[in-house]
């Protein structure tokens, strides 16, 4: 028996076509030089929300000062201290600092493929994230070079190998009723790979063309200039389409900036007790890195609401148009913001926590219990075609 792949050839052509289609940011217009980025991602997320957004999703004010209030601090602790921890508890070795830091924002730059979860679990026993993780390590371990000209040289058999994806599916005879000759079908998650090839492609290209020798380099040099989140976010989401994870909608720009953000986020836990151009002071003004699991713990929250049409998308495990993933996401937003509000009131139990009530740290509780057996059947976002969650 001869088998016979359609997908030959390099993988320039189709696979930047396939990242191209998940880069939905890349032409939609950043914010002005003078604005604050992480400033833009809450207003943008506001302005959707109470312009319209409200009837794709609806954000309960009332719920979510409740939710505050009865907010379980013990467990804030915990989950926290288990999720802020991820970094330091990487099983490497190391050459370098310079070396970790990339390593983390590799892992961090490639945090997508949410949309491919059930695909994931019944290929390869892992979800998205731990997948990337693992790739990420997979090629670590391997010595394969993983700076802006290594990027370039990786494969799309070096994706389906190190983070464990097939690339292929269902054989078929050539000619009907005879198994002579086979044709192999493209697999459910060939496209993820494409995504993945795609982000890395691209970003090591630009590394290139910027002067930079590494992702490491490049925030080293950033955070030289100015050791602030912002900074180091303004320059992430300007210099690489992979992490421009913005909308436009209705002619109006959405900001989300997860990937970018949770770059900040990682580094600034792994390094800025070490290093002072790490340990940013803004780290408290970061929003949500809302991905597919966030909006799914805060519906059953009662914090949102989405439409009738959204709420059946994602009870039936359906894919969201990108208005539709993009409302939920940015009323995600919205409603964090409004249980960060009320946790800072003098009543709140919340002010006897050990780890401070922001943002980010409420998405990193909101994750950690997005994992817990009762939640984790929850259904959530789906949407494949993207590069950003």
């Amino acid at each position: 028996m001869v088998l016979i792949s359609e997908f030959s050839g390099g993988p320039s052509g189709p696979v930047l076509r396939a990242w191209d289609a998940g880069c939905t940011g890349k032409d939609v217009a950043l914010p002005p030089a003078h604005a604050n980025y992480l400033a833009s991602v809450r207003e943008s997320a506001a302005r959707l929300a109470g312009a319209g957004g409200e009837s794709l999703v609806k954000v309960d004010a009332a719920r979510a000062q409740g939710y505050a209030d009865t907010l379980d601090v013990a467990k804030f602790d915990e989950y926290l201290e288990n999720v802020n921890g991820w970094a330091r508890r990487l099983p490497l070795v190391f050459d370098s600092v310079a070396q970790e830091l990339n390593l983390i924002a590799l892992v961090d730059l490639l945090q997508l493929g949410s949309g491919f979860r059930q695909e994931l679990h019944k290929a390869t026993g892992r979800g998205a994230s731990d997948t990337i993780k693992f790739g990420c390590i997979s090629l670590h371990i391997s010595q394969t070079p993983v700076d802006a000209r290594g990027m370039q040289a990786l494969t799309l058999d070096d994706v389906s190998q190190n983070f464990g994806i097939p690339l292929l599916g269902e054989e078929r005879p050539v000619v009907k009723g005879s198994t002579a000759i086979m044709v192999s079908e493209a697999g459910p998650l060939r496209p993820l790979a494409e995504i993945i090839l795609g982000c890395l492609h691209d970003t090591g290209v630009r590394l290139e063309q910027g002067g930079y020798s590494s992702l490491a380099d490049f925030i080293i040099r950033t955070c030289a200039e100015k050791p602030t989140a912002e900074h180091l976010v303004r320059k992430l989401v300007t210099a690489f389409p992979s992490l421009r994870d913005a909308a436009d909608v209705d002619g109006h720009p959405v900001y989300l900036f997860k990937k970018a953000q949770l770059i900040a986020h990682d580094i600034c836990q792994r390094f800025g007790d070490s290093d002072p151009k790490f340990a940013f002071p803004d780290i408290g003004d970061m929003t949500l890195f809302v991905d597919n699991v966030i909006p799914a713990v805060m519906q059953h929250h009662g914090l949102l609401v989405p439409c009738e049409e959204i709420a059946a998308k994602i009870q039936a495990g359906k894919e969201l148009a990108l208005v539709e993933a993009t409302a939920m996401r940015a009323a995600a937003i919205v409603a964090a913001q409004l249980v960060v509000d009320r946790a800072g009131s003098a009543a709140s139990p919340l002010e006897m926590a050990r780890f401070p009530m922001c943002q980010a740290t409420l998405d990193s509780f909101w994750w950690r219990e997005g994992k817990e057996p009762e939640l984790r059947a929850l259904p959530r976002l789906v949407c494949k075609k993207t590069a950003y969650y």
